[in-house]
């Protein structure tokens, strides 16, 4: 059996997490000098806790030791695995994967191990590795195909979101502040895409409404009339507006199906309380999901 190794940049339910046996490799969260492994020792709640009483979050990748041990257990095992990777763009988490599964095989050569970066995170993650374990678990395909058409969905999938509210963007020094300030005043709402692995702003929107309909205009363009998938929406502690903009989205397209959970740590630490997005795949997965 291949094994799915995600890490906690993924957004899943942690119920999908149990049921397809997903293995998750924590990256790290520290708050007032104290360090925690993402969703572990500490939970995405208690971050948001945190960030509602000002404290201001650090990540960083995880620790050698801990993707050693998880690559080493299971060739050890002899069960070939797949990790997939938060973005090498916004994290050294893949390149440092990269050094620590060069040494396993070494000691393994005869397993099968690859890393693939996801080119993002969150949800977006969350619904490739879905279809990976549908792959892995209910399809006759080899080990190759399997990362082949895992590749083809990273290429294929779509992240949206809006934020609306600017303060973490200028705590964290990813906007300037008079710019930031100026936004908060003109109630604008930024929306982002992610580009090859790196996020960018798109469209600037004044009201949430307006962001959020822009929202569901991007995801109409982008999915044509591949209606037929599940799409994820997730949010940074603002679960009313992740439900609005669910009923917003039944009421103007045929998507039925829906994912709804928190944004995690890391990415959460880098947006702030209050954004909100939805993830899914572009036309172009359609014939690929079509046949399998």
């Amino acid at each position: 059996m291949i094994k799915l190794i995600v890490d906690s940049t993924c957004d899943l339910p942690e119920e999908y997490i149990i049921k397809y046996d997903i293995t998750v490799l924590s990256l790290k969260v520290l708050l007032e000098d104290k360090e925690f492994l993402d969703k572990k020792t500490i939970s995405v709640d208690e971050v948001y806790d945190a960030m509602r009483r000002g404290v201001m979050p650090r990540t960083s990748q995880p620790s050698p030791e801990e993707i050693y041990n998880i690559f080493r257990d299971f060739a050890k095992n002899g069960e070939d695995f797949i990790y997939l990777s938060f973005s090498q763009i916004l994290s050294g988490t893949y390149q440092l994967a990269w050094a620590v599964l060069n040494e396993i095989k070494k000691l393994y050569p005869d397993r099968k191990m690859a890393i693939i970066d996801s080119k993002g995170g969150s949800t977006a993650t969350g619904l490739i590795a879905l279809q990976a374990v549908s792959w892995i678990k209910d399809y006759n395909l080899d080990y190759q195909q399997i990362v082949s058409k895992i590749t083809e969905l990273v290429n294929s999938v779509e992240h949206i979101f809006t934020l609306s509210d600017l303060s973490w963007l200028i705590k964290g020094g990813r906007i300037g502040r008079a710019q930031g300030m100026l936004g908060n005043i003109l109630n604008i709402n930024p929306i982002l895409h992610v580009n090859d692995g790196r996020m960018e702003i798109i469209h600037k929107v004044r009201g949430r409404k307006k962001a959020l309909n822009m929202v569901i205009d991007l995801l109409e363009e982008r999915t044509g009339e591949f209606t037929d998938q599940i799409i994820g929406i997730s949010h940074a502690d603002d679960l009313e507006t992740a439900e609005e903009l669910m009923r917003l989205i039944q009421t103007r397209t045929g998507f039925h199906r829906f994912i709804i959970n928190k944004i995690g740590s890391v990415l959460g630490s880098h947006l702030g309380i209050g954004g909100v997005g939805i993830f899914f795949f572009n036309y172009n997965a359609e014939e690929l999901l079509k046949n399998t």
